[in-house]
């Protein structure tokens, strides 16, 4: 395997942290005791706010504000819109610096859902994963030849790619799901709620019949992420592993290390031309009609069978269960849809920004819902992804130390195995006995997504019992939540999740209030 060199490689992480800019010492320190990091129950999504304590007050951070209802359909609990006008009162309306890890729903509809409370608040700065810089502007009217450039490997690299890539998402997304509609087996209700996850769309009925257009909630959320909140794009910083970020002056004391997504030289992490190639094709299968988009037949009627044109009986005068014979005939193939919609979900999820925060000596990383990819970047002597991340090599020693140093960890993607990879924790829990270990929190919802069969549910047990043994783990729904449900404006209360406990940690505090958990340093 080609390794980069190691040592390459930590200088160059070393050299991504900041601190605040334009930051002034101030006479009296900044005490880590201060410092606080809460979690909302919204059901299955990310909405934190982090704590900063400056000389001049408590600044905030928020990191993600998402929910989405998912396979089952009982992802978002409703308590979102409430939770929000909590951080309202909370923050007073000012935030330093919202962060956006990736697209998804789940990470992004509460600033839909909720925008007439966003519209009150006005951030200092926005950050975004880099990815997302090609969504706000094309070289469109470039000549093609002018937006081609010639790598260093002899191949050509066009301006346009990832934003043209992104700009499919939306098409490609609902030409799939359209295609899925009919269908109620586990892999199209997976499928369907990967797709939905990606555009904000809820109803792909609705949008086949024409009912629903602007494409979904997630437009509605980015629009508010950067031309409000991020002043039509003017406050808004895009980032990547290897980027020097820029952080608020008010944030004194406070350091920043960006390790994900990967860098545009490096897209390899995200399967971005595999992408392309494994679901572009999916845009051709659709045409429009009157009553909106279907899915092409290649055949005119006149040449279609009818149960009335097969016999009922087998050479054996046994009858023939021709529904039987369809769902063989659908199992013995791959299911090539629902491999194209993970294509997609996993596209985005390996676009997370992942963060790495320093305050008075206490390392919190947020790492999005970054799988494969973009850990295996930062995280492994590898100059390129591989299939199987437990084969990837040996962990940069940078890397290492840092995750056997984490004072906080914001669990990935809801507690799914493939955005934790099992070196990750297996460095993070090798530290000591006798220290205070380190504070996991996972915002999530269960029997959402995913198949206790299958090997598959979110959040994975054995993941969850590594995590409950390794460090202090607090789970979203450890708690019960009271709140008016913004849909019916009837008080609905949430009750905690049997069988999952609320732990003391080592060191600090843990406070349970209406709507969160709050862990105070």
């Amino acid at each position: 395997m080609t390794t980069r060199n190691a040592t390459a490689t930590a200088r160059r992480t070393a050299k991504k942290s900041t601190k605040a800019a334009g930051a002034k010492p101030s006479g009296r320190p900044r005490k880590a005791s201060g410092l606080k990091v809460r979690m909302y129950r919204v059901g299955f999504g990310d909405f934190f706010l982090v704590t900063v304590p400056t000389s001049t007050g408590d600044k905030f951070i928020l990191i993600d504000c998402g929910v989405f209802k998912g396979k089952s359909g009982t992802g978002d609990i409703g308590s979102i819109v409430e939770a929000v006008e909590d951080m309202r009162r909370t923050t007073g309306g000012k935030l330093a610096l919202v962060i956006m890890t990736h697209r998804h729903a789940d990470h992004i509809a509460g600033f839909a859902k909720a925008k007439h409370i966003f519209e009150q608040f006005e951030p200092t700065m926005v950050w975004m994963p880099y990815w997302e810089k090609f969504n706000d502007k094309a070289k469109a009217k470039k000549k093609a030849a002018a937006a081609q450039k010639l790598n260093l490997d002899g191949t050509y690299e066009d301006e346009n790619e990832a934003h043209l890539l992104l700009l499919s998402i939306q098409e490609l997304a609902t030409n799939l799901a359209l295609q899925f509609r009919g269908r109620d087996d586990d892999e199209a209700k997976e499928a369907l709620a990967q797709l939905g996850n990606a555009t904000g769309i809820e109803d792909f009925n609705a949008v086949a019949k024409g009912k629903k257009k602007g494409g979904g909630s997630n437009a509605v959320a980015l629009d508010v992420l950067k031309n409000h909140l991020g002043k039509k794009g003017k406050n808004v910083r895009y980032y990547a592993a290897g980027d020097k970020p820029k952080l608020p002056q008010e944030l004194e004391g406070l350091k920043a290390t960006i390790l994900g997504p990967p860098p545009k030289k490096a897209r390899a992490f995200l399967s971005l031309m595999d992408l392309k190639k494994g679901v572009g094709q999916y845009l051709d299968t659709m045409t429009d009609t009157r009553r909106g988009p279907k899915v092409i037949e290649p055949f005119p009627k006149e040449w279609k069978a009818t149960k009335r044109d097969y016999r009922e009986r087998d050479l054996r005068d046994e009858l023939i269960d021709y529904k039987q014979l369809a769902s063989d005939v659908d199992n013995a193939q791959p299911d090539m849809l629902a491999a194209a919609a993970a294509k997609i979900e996993n596209f985005l999820n390996n676009q997370s920004l992942v963060v790495l925060f320093e305050f008075d000596g206490k390392k919190l990383l947020f790492a999005g819902d970054a799988q494969g990819g973009n850990w295996e970047y930062w995280l492994f002597k590898s100059d390129m992804p591989v299939k199987d991340p437990t084969k990837a090599g040996d962990l940069i020693q940078k890397s290492k130390e840092l995750l056997e140093t984490i004072d906080f960890y914001k669990v990935g993607h809801h507690g799914s195995t493939n955005a934790t990879p099992i070196q990750a924790i297996e460095a993070a829990i090798a530290r000591p006995k006798s220290g205070n270990g380190f504070v996991s929190m996972c915002s999530t919802e269960d029997e959402v997504y995913g198949s206790r069969d299958k090997d598959s549910e979110v959040p994975r047990i054995p993941l969850m019992k590594v995590l409950q043994d390794g460090s202090c783990l607090l789970r979203s729904d450890a708690i019960q939540i009271e709140f008016t449900d913004a849909a019916t404006n009837e008080t609905r209360i949430v009750e905690a999740r049997r069988g999952v406990k609320l732990p003391k940690p080592k060191t600090g505090k843990v406070r349970k209030a209406k709507l969160y958990l709050e862990y105070s340093f």
